[in-house]
């Protein structure tokens, strides 16, 4: 019988101990429960508002700092650093930040400048590129800005687009190839000339049957259009039984001037001995180029600084 008893004794205490440790459980589960909260979202809301709502939930809220904002009003909630929907208990410190409203900045002129020196202007101006048009123009320099939106001297807010219309150069004009073929390669270069466009390879081959000089094939052929930039090249014949076009030597000088800053300076040679490049290379004011060069016949100097021709040089058979 003191056994019976004995063990009955036992299983009260096991069921009292295991009883208690559930209401421990279910206590502490609703203190907790009691004592934390779901993290509302400030953000865009009045720090007024904030506060109230902060004040009712038991939360301590913190300015942490005030920025300007083009999105949010002046007073209104940036962000905040506790996340919106996370669990948090109640008295806990909540960090925002506040917008200080739209800074206000001028824009400033950035028209007739290249774009790169505008964007930077525009960076430092606390604004931003915006939409970009472009055009042609004879009157603007190829990337520069001409005209722009919002206009020079205008407050608009920081971080605003600036739209732009950007020069592409001058239109360039397109011309149809002509025929030369068979023409003498002295009249090309005129020919093309006129039109601001010079050849950028010219091969010779011997040919007994054709007079020296005579075009045998081109490129572009005819008919094709073709504008400044286009690589043109000849192909001319070559009597090698014409004793007057053996190999000569002839000096070329040239002295940039007119400039004081340093340019590129290309020479060119054109000559029944094809076509040489003897000079391209940055070259400052001053500066003399003297070079020499092995020729055939009539031979045509070009001098380009960039792109532009700016002088041209004959060297006539049996002289220099």
């Amino acid at each position: 019988m003191s056994k019976v008893k004995f063990s009955f004794i036992i299983k009260l205490v096991f069921m009292g101990s295991l009883l208690s440790v559930l209401t421990a459980a279910f206590v502490m589960k609703f203190l907790f429960s009691i004592s934390t909260i779901t993290m509302p979202d400030f953000t865009g809301v009045p720090l007024e508002n904030a506060r109230k709502v902060a004040e009712r939930l038991k939360l301590d809220l913190k300015v942490q700092d005030e920025v300007h904002s083009n999105i949010h009003q002046k007073g209104c909630i940036v962000t905040q650093l506790t996340k919106p929907k996370e669990k948090i208990k109640k008295g806990r410190i909540i960090y925002v930040i506040v917008s200080k409203g739209s800074k206000l900045v001028t824009v400033p002129r950035i028209t007739g400048l290249l774009k790169s020196k505008a964007m930077i202007n525009l960076k430092n101006s606390d604004l931003e590129e915006g939409y970009e048009s472009e055009v042609s123009s004879r009157i603007y320099k190829e990337n520069s800005i001409i005209a722009q939106a919002p206009a020079p001297g205008e407050n608009v807010p920081f971080n605003h687009r600036i739209n732009t219309l950007k020069s592409s150069g001058a239109k360039k004009d397109i011309f149809l190839m002509p025929d030369f073929t068979s023409k003498n390669v002295s009249g090309v270069y005129a020919a093309l000339k006129k039109k601001n466009l010079f050849v950028e390879n010219l091969k010779v081959e011997n040919e007994e049957e054709l007079e020296s000089g005579s075009v045998i094939s081109q490129n572009p052929p005819a008919g094709y259009p073709v504008d400044e930039d286009s690589d043109i090249s000849f192909t001319v014949s070559l009597q090698p039984s014409d004793l007057s076009l053996r190999k000569r030597l002839i000096r070329i000088s040239y002295m940039l001037e007119g400039h004081n800053v340093a340019k590129l300076v290309k020479v060119k040679v054109l000559s029944l001995n094809g076509s040489q490049t003897l000079y391209n290379e940055i070259t400052q004011p001053g500066q003399s180029v003297r070079l020499n060069a092995t020729v055939r016949g009539d031979a045509l100097v070009q001098i380009f600084i960039g792109t532009e021709l700016v002088r041209e040089l004959e060297y006539r058979s049996g002289g220099a």
